[in-house]
């Protein structure tokens, strides 16, 4: 692939992989081009495939031209391309405001530690694109973008697994940022969100990004203590077990608790955490 695909962008080179970037984000993009090009990496050892995806990393300006998901700053991924933004999009402050006015003492003090005041919300951000890669290692069609999973969820929860195996692995002091977030994520309750039901988490992004946000930082809690209890055997037998369009949500939760019961019992009584 050639800047030809993308006359707008700068070519980063030396990846394995085609990288893009806005001009003036270079060294951002090599940043997060060098995170991918070891979350691909690990990834592969760990399934067995290998995966070379076009790694997009577009500013404000560029992003509609060249991006897919026509939210700034969501990290995505699609058949063979991974997209994300330099710098972290307004909807990480936003989340954050929402959460804020309900977080206990413990919480407030825990994410001003973790991410300052005002807080910075670039170290975190730029975690998601190990998520994101970590959904190029599961079925995903190329029109509808159906995947091989019978929920939402299910593959949200997959692709959360495989960047806390990736980071458990290879950066383990980056863990703590997702730790207080999701930490401040339970603190908050659950009663502030319109939708909550887990068949609706697809549906929350049309209603509002941050309700859509509230959902993954649940389940970024699930894929920690699914690392915790299988490692990387049980990313390979999370995908061997769920990787099934046709269960159903209570087989869903029967098979969790083959990986981790504990996992298992919070979805049955969800969403109280």
């Amino acid at each position: 692939m050639t800047t030809s695909t993308y006359p707008t962008l700068v070519s980063l080179e030396d990846f394995p992989f085609p990288v893009f970037v806005s001009r003036g984000s270079e060294e951002r993009g090599l940043l997060l081009a060098a995170r991918a090009t070891q979350a691909l990496d690990w990834l592969g050892e760990v399934t067995g495939r290998v995966r070379r995806p076009t790694l997009v990393v577009a500013d404000e300006q560029d992003w509609p031209s060249v991006c897919e998901v026509p939210i700034y700053g969501m990290p995505f991924s699609i058949p063979d391309k991974l997209g994300t933004s330099p710098t972290p999009a307004r909807w990480w402050q936003d989340y954050f405001d929402a959460l804020r006015p309900h977080l206990g003492e413990t919480a407030s003090t825990s994410i001003k530690a973790t991410f300052g005041d005002p807080p910075d919300f670039t170290g975190i951000a730029d975690l998601i694109i190990t998520h994101e890669a970590t959904h190029l290692f599961h079925e995903i069609h190329p029109v509808t973008w159906a995947s091989e999973f019978p929920a939402d969820w299910v593959m949200e929860l997959f692709a959360n697994l495989g960047m806390h195996g990736y980071l458990a692995t290879h950066e383990p002091d980056q863990l703590r940022l997702l730790a207080a977030m999701a930490d401040a994520t339970i603190d908050a309750g659950h009663e502030i969100w319109d939708l909550q039901d887990l068949a609706l988490m697809g549906e929350s992004m049309q209603t509002g990004v941050t309700n859509y946000v509230w959902f993954e930082f649940r389940l970024i809690r699930f894929a920690e203590q699914l690392w915790t209890a299988g490692g990387e055997d049980g990313l390979r037998d999370y995908q061997r077990l769920l990787g099934h369009p046709e269960l159903t949500h209570d087989q869903v939760v029967n098979r969790l608790s083959q990986l981790e019961p504990e996992v298992a019992d919070a979805v049955r009584r969800w969403p109280a955490p």
